[in-house]
């Protein structure tokens, strides 16, 4: 089994890549930023994507996000964007075409279930993502998929959130619950291989 996990070089997708690869003698890939930048688009294009048995959709972002929609940088939302959403489209386009039985692993947000104010465009593209699979689901009846919806993991996502902005950083793993990406990986790994699972929701 081939596998291709995004957002390998930190955090959930790291810890992923680690645990898949100390329990099975699967073949992965691991995509990290250094690999293929998710968030330029023509790379994503013209990226040659393995033929892969699963995709997890890992990598994400809210760069110079938690912040009012109207000052928010269009460069900013546009990585967002991009890098959340359209490159996972994209990425198991290209999957699906190589191999109609690919597994789509799709990682959300528990924001999809409530939204908190000042965070639209990273909230926007989980909860677009998360639409995909669903209408992905609907076209295609037989597929494999899973959304594993992630509450409050401590990574270096709140860091790169304010990069260039430290002034406005808030440490938030310090006055809320919170999961490590070791923790956050074993659950996903425990309901990975399950293809009656559809939907897991991981939080503290």
């Amino acid at each position: 089994m081939n596998i291709v996990v995004t957002g390998s070089n930190s955090g959930i997708g790291q810890a992923l890549c680690r645990q898949i690869t100390a329990t099975y003698p699967y073949k992965l890939i691991g995509l990290s930023r250094q690999i293929l930048d998710l968030s330029d688009i023509n790379a994503v294009k013209s990226y040659c994507l393995p033929t892969v048995d699963m995709l997890i959709n890992c990598a994400g972002t809210d760069l110079g996000g938690k912040i009012d929609f109207a000052r928010h940088k269009m460069d900013h939302i546009r990585t967002i964007m991009t890098t959340n959403l359209l490159s996972p489209v994209l990425l198991s386009h290209k999957a699906l075409n190589q191999n109609s039985n690919c597994k789509i692993v799709n990682i959300t947000s528990t924001n999809n279930k409530q939204y908190w104010p000042n965070n639209l465009t990273y909230s926007l593209s989980k909860q677009a993502l998360s639409l995909f699979g669903n209408m992905l689901q609907v076209d295609y009846p037989a597929m494999r998929y899973l959304e594993v919806r992630l509450g409050l993991t401590c990574t270096n996502f709140n860091q790169n959130r304010y990069q260039g902005c430290p002034e406005r950083f808030t440490d938030i793993y310090q006055d809320h619950a919170h999961l490590t990406a070791a923790q956050v990986a074993h659950k996903i790994l425990s309901v990975l291989f399950d293809d009656n699972i559809k939907f897991v929701e991981v939080s503290p």
